[in-house]
């Protein structure tokens, strides 16, 4: 898979996570989208200007175009709030695994490849493996996003 490829399918990959956290949250979308916000804000993983609704959760859970796709703060968040649900959800194709992949590695700044690959949850390791080296690469080429 080329570098384009890998970018290519992990954007594509990126609204599963909207998708997931929809499908498995324990609240009403409008409650789901407070609790992304919130999130990304204590978890200074961003800082969104607004709270999203469940209109806009469930645009970005099915983003067919890119003005569509979810944003980075909504991406880290969710796939921080997933990564620790009992429910161990886990990507079901090779866009949502390089998706997921290439949202938990932009979760923290990791030193190396390996700290960021010691920090996921086991289950989630399992399911990403050489997704993960992927993004790990795609990262280090610096990309300008």
């Amino acid at each position: 898979m080329s570098d384009a490829e890998f970018y290519a399918s992990a954007m594509a990959g990126l609204p599963s996570l909207i998708a997931r956290w929809l499908e498995i949250g324990d609240a009403s979308p409008d409650r789901l989208g407070i609790i992304l916000a919130d999130t990304a804000r204590i978890a200074k993983l961003g800082e969104p200007a607004t709270d999203p609704d469940g209109a806009t959760l469930a645009r970005w859970a099915t983003a067919a175009v890119e003005a569509d796709r979810p944003p980075l703060w909504a991406v880290k968040a969710t796939l921080f709030l997933l990564s620790q649900m009992p429910a161990r959800p886990c990507p079901q194709d090779d866009a949502q695994r390089d998706g997921w992949a290439w949202a938990w590695l932009r979760l923290r700044r990791w030193e190396s490849y390996e700290q960021a690959r010691d920090a996921l949850p086991s289950w989630l390791l399992e399911a990403l493996g050489e997704h993960l080296q992927r993004a790990w690469r795609d990262r280090q080429r610096q990309r300008l996003l």
